[in-house]
């Protein structure tokens, strides 16, 4: 029998094609299988205060809003593997928790406090740069500065950067500040003033006009800013919360960048607080 080398060849070549897209097919079907796969979620417990508007608060349809909520659920957009479940409570019992292992962040417009620092891992990007002013009622025209709360009852949130630093003012103060402390936050600290059981509190400017705007609060804010502090988030001390730190320092980095949170402060707060702002 004579062999056909031409015809030998072409069929040679044609089962070496057919050989050839079997094994295509088989890689693009393995691809395929593992680009369908499902990434597993982490969950991570988030305490939060809730009613501290517009940061963090429940918004008319009963869901959870604030700048920064919505940067966290950004950071769940960007990174499938993250799932954040959150849990309304003081930044006190956050910070026990954090402690306990019943909390693995804290996002509540924290400012960077080193005794707390020693117990928890804070976030390095900024999340927002606070403008605090003082609160007064709406005919009240004789507070204007730090200076003019001497001798005054003045609201604050006990264990807040701020009554930190209102009483390291008042080591030399004459008269002093007579503290009226709260652990409800602004809600309580306003009414406070509101109802004249104090004559005034330092809160951010965005809360104060906020507070005026929307709830009608007969309040305003007076004089400079006394105080503009960045603010972080604030994690559990361990491996787990060093690299859940790492992944939200990295995304708010790459927000910072394409300007979303520009976009989310300008949106939610009134303008850009995401750079610093100009302090008395």
């Amino acid at each position: 029998m004579k062999f056909n080398l031409k015809k030998l060849g072409t069929i040679l070549v044609a089962i070496t094609m057919v050989a050839s897209l079997a094994i295509m097919t088989g890689c693009g079907g393995a691809e395929k299988k593992t680009d369908n796969k499902k990434v597993e979620k982490k969950t991570y417990v988030v305490a939060t205060r809730g009613t501290f508007r517009p940061f963090t608060y429940v918004d008319d349809k009963g869901v959870l809003t604030g700048y920064d909520i919505e940067i966290l659920k950004e950071v769940e957009k960007r990174n499938p593997d993250i799932k954040f479940e959150f849990k309304t409570m003081s930044v006190d019992a956050g910070f026990l928790g954090l402690e306990s292992g019943q909390v693995d962040i804290i996002a509540n417009q924290i400012t960077f406090n080193k005794k707390r620092a020693e117990k928890s891992i804070w976030t390095k990007e900024v999340n927002n740069y606070t403008s605090r002013k003082i609160a007064v009622r709406g005919n009240e025209n004789n507070i204007n500065s730090i200076d003019d709360l001497r001798g005054k009852k003045v609201a604050v949130t006990a264990s807040s950067e701020v009554a930190r630093q209102l009483e390291e003012y008042n080591q030399t103060a004459n008269p002093k500040i007579e503290f009226v402390f709260t652990d409800k936050g602004f809600t309580e600290c306003a009414n406070l003033v509101i109802t004249g059981r104090a004559d005034a509190t330092p809160q951010y400017e965005v809360t104060i006009d906020d507070a005026k705007k929307i709830l009608g609060l007969d309040i305003k804010a007076v004089g400079p800013v006394i105080a503009s502090d960045p603010t972080f988030f604030a994690l559990k001390k361990s491996e787990k919360g060093q690299a859940l730190a790492d992944k939200i320092d990295a995304t708010v980095k790459e927000m910072r960048a394409d300007g979303t949170l520009k976009k989310l402060s300008e949106k939610i707060l009134g303008k850009d607080y995401s750079v610093p702002q100009l302090k008395a």
